[in-house]
């Protein structure tokens, strides 16, 4: 022990937080402020200039204890002699410091003191001068190991530790576990190849359908719930047909009360055509430019009720109307009406759109004699979907390609899937679906409803697709 030079508290020299050397000597401080006040005082030791000390022998050199190392005396105040060499570029002693590779900067510029850091290790030197470059060296260490951190975590999100950690092996396990466990017996059942692809059958995707009309039909929107119902109702479902006269008690709108109306009706609810009637009563009693009976007229003919004739035929004698009402009522075969049709396409006066919806009318009529104009008109896009839909009730397999090419528009699928249903009852759709079921994965939910519907009528019984 050694007392501190400025208070006289007793000092362990090899664990002192400060110290300084002078005439080869380690003068202990009991702390970093007396040091400093040792050095500004007038009564300091003298420096004198040491001679070179000549490096000791190698055995001096090894400490592998922790034990005073030579040169130290076993006194209160032991002499500690460094001895790693000077062309190294480390201080071995007083006048290495003056004469060695360290700057004077690094040393007390009074005396050349040596200052040993407070780590109480006497490997430790460090500058009290020269703080700037610890806060530099500390900053890039911990710049380092941040950017190490990162990367390190990028990588590992990456999955490139997995083969490390052995996750791959253990995911590998699990999933090979659930595979035996789902297996069946070898014994009694072969097991199906494993890139066998799972078919779309007509009963999947009918499933499917219905799934989504369901879940629409609790849609927060009314419009949407009854878009939903009037697809679903197409089966005969009791949700929605409730749905619909719900929505039909409640509505005001005329014109939207006919369409709910209508919905109801295809299910073969009565309460639909009731309401149709209702609204024809109505029709008659009014009094405006547009006249009512129209929308009631051609609903009725849609659900193929005769009683569309006697509300439509009076229409044909005007001519603005004439051609959408021998349109509408092709269906019936009424003569009156089909020999509109014909005069208003032989008609050299007519325009050429004109003639076109009426050889589309007299297709819907079952006029086979037109089919070449039909399968001309293919090409066309102004018609060539109507033109596929007359060739559909003709039984016409010229329409199936632009029938299957409209089941990707959305505004079209819906009469599309009805046409060829129509054109073939029978003929498998299995093909069909795959694109539809992908579609159905649609975030719009009325476009949902309108491919589920598609779905409907392409694997639901023929009487499902009877009405528009």
């Amino acid at each position: 022990m050694s007392a501190c030079p400025v208070c006289g508290k007793p000092v362990d020299s090899l664990r002192a937080p400060a110290v300084r050397v002078s005439d080869g000597k380690v003068v202990p401080f009991c702390s970093k402020e007396h040091a400093g006040q040792w050095e500004s005082k007038p009564v300091r030791l003298p420096v004198a200039v040491a001679e070179p000390v000549a490096a000791p022998a190698p055995a001096a050199t090894k400490k592998k204890k922790r034990t005073p190392p030579a040169g130290v005396a076993k006194d209160d105040n032991p002499i500690i002699e460094i001895v790693h060499e000077p062309s190294s570029g480390v201080v071995t002693s007083a006048a290495d410091a003056r004469t060695g590779p360290f700057r004077p900067s690094s040393m007390s510029e009074a005396n050349g003191a040596i200052q040993i850091a407070d780590t109480g290790h006497l490997d430790d030197f460090v500058s009290y001068d020269e703080p700037l470059h610890k806060s530099r060296t500390l900053l890039w260490v911990l710049g380092g190991v941040i950017v190490f951190v990162g990367v390190a975590a990028v990588l590992y999100s990456l999955g490139y530790f997995d083969h490390l950690l052995g996750k791959d092996k253990v995911a590998a396990a699990t999933k090979t576990t659930k595979v035996v466990a789902a297996e069946p017996d070898a014994a009694l059942v072969e097991a199906p190849p494993v890139d066998a692809a799972v078919p779309i059958t007509a009963s999947v995707a009918l499933e499917r359908a219905r799934s989504v009309l369901r879940t629409q039909l609790k849609s927060n929107s009314p419009r949407v719930q009854r878009v939903a119902a009037s697809a679903l109702a197409r089966t005969g479902d009791d949700e929605a047909r409730e749905t619909l006269a719900h929505a039909l008690a409640s509505e005001t709108n005329e014109t939207t009360k006919i369409d709910i109306a209508y919905a109801l009706a295809r299910s073969g609810d009565r309460r639909g055509t009731d309401a149709i009637l209702a609204a024809l009563t109505k029709a008659r009693a009014t009094v405006d430019r547009r006249d009512p009976r129209l929308e009631v007229g051609t609903r009725l003919a849609r659900l193929g009720d005769k009683r569309a004739v006697s509300v439509l035929e009076s229409s044909l004698e005007i001519t603005q109307n004439r051609l959408g009402v021998a349109e509408t009522l092709a269906a019936f075969h009424e003569p009156r009406v089909i020999k509109v049709l014909e005069q208003v396409r032989g008609d050299e006066k007519s325009a050429p759109d004109e003639k076109a919806r009426a050889t589309i009318a007299l297709g819907n009529a079952g006029k086979s004699e037109v089919a070449p104009a039909l399968r001309e008109m293919l090409p066309d896009a102004r018609n060539n979907f109507f033109a596929a839909v007359a060739l559909a009730n003709l039984h016409d397999e010229a329409a199936r390609p632009v029938l299957i090419k409209q089941l990707e528009i959305p505004s079209l699928r819906v009469q599309a899937a009805r046409a060829l249903r129509k054109l073939a009852p029978e003929a498998p759709v299995n093909d069909l679906l795959p694109p539809l079921l992908g579609a159905l994965e649609s975030n719009k939910d009325t476009e949902q409803v309108q491919i589920a519907e598609a779905i409907l009528l392409l694997t639901g019984p023929p009487t499902w697709s009877e009405h528009e």
